[in-house]
């Protein structure tokens, strides 16, 4: 802001005109005004600055700005030749409330309120025009707000409402109304341009929306069919003649719409009754397709093998050749003999199995476990054995069951299954199976399942 001389011929006395119609008045007024010149682009005063001043333009436009933390700055209103700014500085000690800068070149009037208060000692007569002159611009002003800005800002809400009311529908809202209140160049202009933009970002947004909706909607269709593969991957119930020559139950359900876990469950072709519960690392799509391969090569081996070690090994070795994913999966596979009770088992990395004996006493299998499955190719899986006695009952479990947590993020754990099958001898491993189930959902109550929980139980008839 460049001040100059008080009196400055280049200004013109037109601006003057409406408070000093003569000659002498207007000499009076240029003794107690100074002159301000600004180059397009300078700054008057900025938002937040100390008012003690107010201007009258000569020549030239000024730019009233808006300046928002965190926001882009917004022009309201542009100000001409004869047109006043700030002038309730005069009158009360305030902040500037904008910004204002030059268009162009501009030509100011600058009167402070220690030259009005000389003013109205020397010249009371001037000075009770200029405070008539001000009322009459307030009045103006009043009148401005209520016709230009309050009428136009309630139809803006109005159709704001009906916006929302619309579900952000495109034609459900006065569109056309806020496009042209757009177009001014005030208060009013800046909140329709506002609204404008953000109508077109909710839309961008809701198309992204839907978009996203639809790929997403998609994703959870495949792999609800990716489930549905891996259930027909698990083995049917068995037959009635089977059922006679051995009791044997199964749960399992996946955590998502397709899980990592996997069970098998079928005769030898020598008599023995084969059984395995599998855990893959991961969740989501790439363990569903590991475990899918896991348990294709499960059941297609296991027809041919001569012990539980001896299946691990070959399905391992199958895995590592595969396993570009570097995935690994746990496991328990057993054979039982139905004839002599003579269990086998091998643990590749899976939580130890569990006996129940008829009275409810539990009993965990401890002893040799190897690696998973899909780690180290030359890796051994010793073969375990022992004998099932007449009505015990051998559970194999994925971690998800022992590791199920209620709201407080308490597990269910080994003590819970101890626990749970304390309550004395159950007619059949399904009741068995039911038990275990019931108590894990009662343990998670409201809290979300975060793992595939899989259970078999294989009893040895009495």
């Amino acid at each position: 802001m460049i001040p100059s001389k008080p009196l400055v011929r280049s200004c013109s006395a037109a601006s003057l005109a409406s408070f000093a119609p003569d000659e002498a008045s207007r000499r009076v007024w240029i003794e107690h005004l100074e002159t301000v010149s600004l180059v397009p682009g300078e700054v008057l005063f900025r938002e937040g600055d100390p008012a003690d001043a107010m201007f009258l333009v000569d020549s030239g436009e000024l730019a009233v700005v808006l300046e928002v933390d965190g926001a882009n700055r917004s022009e309201v209103r542009r100000l001409g030749t004869g047109q006043f700014l700030g002038e309730m500085a005069l009158y009360r000690s305030e902040m500037r409330t904008a910004t204002v800068e030059a268009v162009g070149k501009v030509t100011l009037w600058r009167l402070t309120a220690e030259k009005l208060r000389e003013m109205e000692c020397v010249h009371p007569r001037l000075a009770t025009a200029w405070h008539r002159q001000v009322a009459s611009l307030l009045a103006e002003r009043v009148s401005f707000s209520n016709v230009e800005l309050k009428e136009p800002l309630a139809r803006l809400a109005h159709a704001l409402r009906g916006l929302a009311v619309s579900d952000f529908a495109g034609e459900a809202w006065d569109r056309p109304g806020v496009t042209q209140a757009a177009e001014r160049r005030d208060e009013v202009g800046s909140v329709a341009q506002a609204m404008v933009f953000l109508v077109g970002r909710l839309q961008s947004y809701l198309e992204e929306l839907r978009t996203a909706t639809a790929a997403r909607e998609a994703i959870e269709s495949e792999l609800r069919i990716a489930g549905e593969i891996q259930l027909s991957l698990l083995p049917p119930p068995l037959k009635p003649e089977e059922r006679n020559r051995v009791d044997f139950a199964s749960f399992i359900k996946p955590a998502r719409e397709a899980g990592g876990d996997l069970y098998d469950g079928f005769f030898l072709p020598d008599g023995r009754f084969f059984t395995l519960v599998g855990d893959v690392s991961g969740k989501g799509v790439p363990a569903a397709v590991f475990m899918a391969l896991a348990a294709t090569a499960v059941r297609t081996l296991a027809r041919n093998m001569a012990e539980p070690g001896e299946l691990l090994a070959q399905v391992n070795r199958l895995l590592c050749e595969r396993n570009v994913t570097l995935q690994f999966v746990t496991a328990c596979a057993a054979v039982l003999d139905p004839s002599t009770g003579e269990l086998a088992w091998a643990n590749a990395g899976h939580p130890l199995p569990a006996l129940l004996s008829p009275e409810g006493k539990v009993e965990w299998l401890d002893g040799s476990r190897s690696p998973p499955l899909g780690v180290f190719e030359e890796t051994t899986f010793p073969t375990q054995r022992r004998v099932l006695a007449p009505g015990e009952t051998l559970l194999i479990y994925s971690d998800g069951l022992s590791e199920a947590m209620n709201a407080q993020s308490t597990m269910f754990g080994i003590e819970g299954i101890k626990a749970c099958l304390a309550g004395g001898a159950m007619p059949d491993s399904a009741a068995t199976v039911a038990r275990l189930v019931s108590a894990v959902q009662s343990h998670q109550a409201e809290a979300p399942q975060a793992d595939d929980i899989t259970l078999v139980a294989l009893r040895r008839e009495v």
